[in-house]
């Protein structure tokens, strides 16, 4: 029998992320750095009180400090702290130039690209059934890549960024609430000397100004931390099976909203790639034992 609070966080955490662009559609056509800078300040502000206040979640400050003592570490953080900020700059210019239907197939593709990922650089081992679903994923890229004219850049970008952000967190082996604190943390000097640089230069710092905006920009970190915790909460309480599954309840919203709010049209020949992406995944979930090894994410 399923853990009823998990599976409660585990369908939240991927419905709020699904909703991401509607508040990003809320900010007009802010710089997306500035959304970035933004997301990863009050990110940081808010996980800082969350690990002050409850340091039994992860075991507090100690825990950050422990972790940063160590040079392999605070190189991988490097790392992870540039792939994920590359990956939020791509979401909110996919949203922005109304390519949320790039970012939905990017977010589809994302875990067989880690899967693969995780055989070239963790020596994973792919069974049979994986290569078939790698294969029919494969062929759903190339079938849009021939009616674009092109590779699917901006799909890839995501499912490449975030799913090569995944493996090596898992490398990592660290607590997923340290480490996206230790990654916000990071950012905050180049965040605040971006928002000093913006400010000297006479622009707006908080997405042209008025309580409103400042209201907006504060919840960016919210939107950012919420889903995180919620969604690490489910994967703790749930088989990843049912958890992985569940994931995909984010790039089906934003196909969603792309559809009711942003009022975006598919093609029929976009539905075949879907179709493509969809057979895929459920041949190789379909074939995990329950329990299985497989995370999505670190």
């Amino acid at each position: 029998m399923l853990n009823a609070r998990g599976l409660a966080c585990a369908v939240l955490a991927p419905l709020l992320w699904g909703f991401v662009p509607i508040y990003i559609s809320l900010l007009g056509d802010a710089d997306p750095l500035e959304i970035v800078v933004h997301r990863a300040l009050w990110s940081g502000v808010i996980l800082l009180a969350l690990l002050a206040l409850a340091p039994s979640l992860t075991g507090g400050l100690k825990a950050v400090r422990a972790a940063l003592l160590t040079l392999r570490l605070r190189l991988g953080f490097a790392l992870t702290c540039g792939l994920v900020t590359f990956n939020w700059v791509i979401f909110v210019y996919a949203v922005q130039t109304r390519q949320l239907f790039e970012a939905a197939l990017g977010y589809f593709i994302y875990p067989l690209v880690t899967v693969l990922l995780g055989m070239m650089l963790l020596r994973e081992r792919l069974d049979r059934w994986a290569w078939v679903a790698i294969s029919v994923v494969v062929c759903g890229v190339a079938l849009k890549a021939a009616n674009v004219g092109g590779l699917p850049w901006l799909a890839l970008a995501l499912a490449g960024s975030f799913g090569l952000y995944g493996v090596v967190r898992k490398r990592m082996g660290i607590d997923p609430l340290i480490g996206i604190f230790i990654e916000t943390v990071m950012l905050m000097p180049l965040s605040v000397l971006y928002l000093w640089w913006r400010h000297s230069s006479g622009a707006p710092i908080f997405f042209g100004g008025g309580a409103m905006n400042v209201m907006l920009a504060m919840f960016a970190g919210v939107i950012t931390v919420v889903p995180l915790v919620l969604y690490h909460a489910g994967n703790r309480a749930l088989p990843i099976t049912v958890s992985s599954l569940l994931y995909y309840i984010n790039p089906t919203t934003h196909m969603m909203v792309g559809f009711i709010y942003f009022q975006l049209s598919i093609p029929l020949w976009e539905w075949a790639v879907f179709g493509l992406i969809w057979s895929g995944l459920v041949v190789y979930f379909s074939t995990r034992k329950l329990g299985s090894k497989h995370r999505l994410s670190a």
